[in-house]
């Protein structure tokens, strides 16, 4: 019977030695012999490896040990150039396989191991809503309620990191506030953010933004709201670098066109960097409103202010009472809002 007790004991300590280990492997036409799988993450610009095999027979396999599961990604190119293709997957115990699931989708998926396994399902259900012509609503519906079945680990930390910007500032906040302590840590400032949101939604008065013109001039935000021309103004968070800002600048303008004279104004607010670039997309444009920036990109105050987290983003102010009745008026629906006001 001892020895029965001591042969269980040597094995569990044999399974408690090697349950932290992993395998990741990969097959595909696409894994050329003669190029390299890398494990690693990416900091800024470049991508930081940690472990590397060559490829043969166009396959991979990588070996190692972990004691918390981490996310990060599996890369694929040349020994000393930029990697050409980057498969995301969670680091955990087991064997980890890096394969297609879906032949229409191009990307590759994890596969083999728990949260490998619920980050490839959400993939899919991902998928099928793009190849369906889901909705925005939906995917951010599905991207929310994976992060909530994933609040205490690391597939909710990431989803949620990628993806925070999309929720209303509240459920921002009810997310952050359900996760595990170290994580509220990391996300402080993104709670703060959201929480300054909630005070700039509409029904909340306006905060001031001094930034300067072309002309170095310094022009408030108030000077415009007070303006007894003005009846609304369109607070507009844009940037000459930023496509979908400058899509909307057809929609702005016949907007402008149409209602300045009855009392409508835009109070641009730019997040360049350079004085050139900025002042050639008014003049190219025809922007024909009122222009300021702090030519810091992201680093201004009324971005901070305002919780712009992505642009365009704008703010219709109603100048009678000082405070915001509308957000995020994209296209078409500017035009409306503002023939409803002024009608």
């Amino acid at each position: 019977m001892k020895k029965i007790f001591i042969l269980a004991m040597a094995a569990a300590a044999m399974v408690s030695c090697t349950s932290n280990k992993y395998t990741i492997s990969g097959t595909s036409e696409e894994f050329v012999d003669g190029k390299w799988a890398f494990l690693g993450e990416q900091k800024g610009r470049e991508f930081v490896k940690s472990d590397s095999v060559q490829i043969a027979g166009n396959s991979f396999t990588l070996n190692g040990e972990v004691e918390t599961p981490y996310a990060t990604y599996i890369a694929i190119g040349e020994s000393n150039a930029r990697p050409e293709m980057y498969i995301q997957l969670v680091v955990e115990p087991g064997k980890i396989e890096v394969k297609k699931l879906n032949p229409e989708h191009r990307s590759f998926s994890a596969v083999g191991t728990a949260m490998n396994d619920k980050q490839s399902d959400f993939n899919n259900k991902a998928w099928e809503l793009h190849k369906n012509d889901g909705s925005e609503e939906e995917y951010i519906a599905l991207q929310k309620s994976f992060i909530e079945e994933n609040i205490d680990n690391i597939l909710g930390l990431n989803a949620f990191k990628g993806s925070y910007y999309y929720f209303e500032p509240q459920d921002v906040i009810a997310l952050i506030d359900a996760m595990p302590a170290a994580a509220q840590e990391e996300l402080a400032k993104t709670k703060e953010s959201a929480e300054k949101a909630l005070k700039v939604l509409p029904g909340n008065p306006y905060i001031d933004v001094v930034e300067k013109d072309a002309d170095g001039k310094e022009i408030s935000l108030k000077s415009v709201v007070e303006n007894k021309n003005n009846k609304y103004v369109l607070l507009d968070f844009w940037a000459s670098w930023c496509g979908p800002c400058m899509a909307e600048v057809p929609h702005l303008k016949a907007t402008y066109k149409a209602f300045h004279k009855k009392g409508f104004e835009i109070y641009g607010a730019s997040f360049d960097r350079a004085r050139e670039p900025w002042l050639k997309a008014i003049e190219d444009k025809e922007m024909d409103w009122v222009h300021v920036s702090a030519l810091k990109m992201w680093d201004n105050q009324a971005r901070h202010d305002y919780a712009v987290n992505s642009i365009p983003a704008n703010f219709l102010i109603d100048c009678a009472t000082g405070e915001i009745i509308a957000t995020q008026l994209r296209g078409e629906e500017l035009e409306a809002k503002i023939a409803e006001l002024l009608k």
